[in-house]
């Protein structure tokens, strides 16, 4: 059987940990040659040498996916060493507690730039190279809360929301150009840094290490919580020439029909 993804150039931001390593892991598994970005060079070594490891291709970045010019010199540098590119996620982003009332400006600001802006400049410096490669697949991780709505977190839901605008006049712009566009909507993914951020509501609250984790995973439905490959497959499905009918959507991930 032909590996899915052969040949296919592709980017992953955020590529670090979490869904985006579960990502670039499993895309070049299917052939595919991965560039892994994201800001921590460790955590950037740490994916390519597990991906080298098992004979698998990849290369890595580090670049603050925040700073326009470091994005494009970043994408302009890979573009170079792949000769093009055909897929990109766009997957770097980052959470912030907070009501309409209590999000102070700094965390509004820090959630914005990083869940959204970083994902139009991503795919500013993207486009144009999938466009010169007669086509290709564009991918942003946006929520099931964008959809639905996630208490306290005012300023992420507002991010992935815009993703989903973003998603659609991205792949109505380009449509000629054969360049698809589609977004992914996780729920509740057990991400490093998803059990970091319930860890230290433990410490706050002087409870029970994992005791917050518990009963967070009571309250889903399936009674467990996702786990970060079960978002990469919709990604390697959506990234892969088996979706070229699927444009301008979005897919939740969430283990539930909401």
């Amino acid at each position: 059987m032909n590996a899915r993804l052969q040949g296919k150039r592709c980017v992953i931001t955020g590529a670090g940990s979490g869904m985006g390593r579960a990502g670039a892991r499993m895309f070049a598994r299917e052939g595919a040659r991965v560039a892994v970005v994201d800001l921590d060079k460790d955590r950037v070594d740490e994916t390519v040498a597990e991906i080298a490891e098992n004979g698998w291709t990849a290369e890595g970045f580090v670049c603050d996916v925040t700073d326009s010019a470091a994005v494009q010199d970043c994408v302009t540098e890979i573009a170079t060493r792949f000769d093009g590119l055909d897929s990109c996620w766009a997957n770097a982003g980052s959470g912030g507690e907070g009501t309409v009332i209590t999000t102070s400006d700094a965390v509004w600001e820090r959630v914005i730039d990083l869940n959204l802006t970083a994902a139009f400049y991503t795919a500013r410096a993207v486009v144009p190279h999938l466009v010169q490669a007669g086509g290709g697949s564009l991918i942003f991780t946006s929520s099931s809360g964008a959809l639905f709505g996630t208490p306290n977190v005012a300023s992420n839901m507002a991010a992935k929301a815009g993703l989903l605008g973003l998603t659609k006049q991205i792949a109505l712009d380009f449509l000629a150009d054969r360049v698809r566009v589609n977004a992914i909507c996780p729920g509740p993914i057990l991400t490093a840094t998803l059990r970091a951020a319930l860890d230290e509501r433990d410490r706050q609250h002087g409870a029970e290490p994992g005791s917050t984790l518990t009963a967070f995973t009571a309250q889903h439905p399936l009674g467990r919580i996702g786990d970060p490959d079960e978002v990469a497959h919709v990604a390697l499905f959506l990234i892969s020439d088996e979706a070229s009918w699927v444009n301008g959507q979005h897919i939740v991930v969430s283990g539930t029909g909401a």
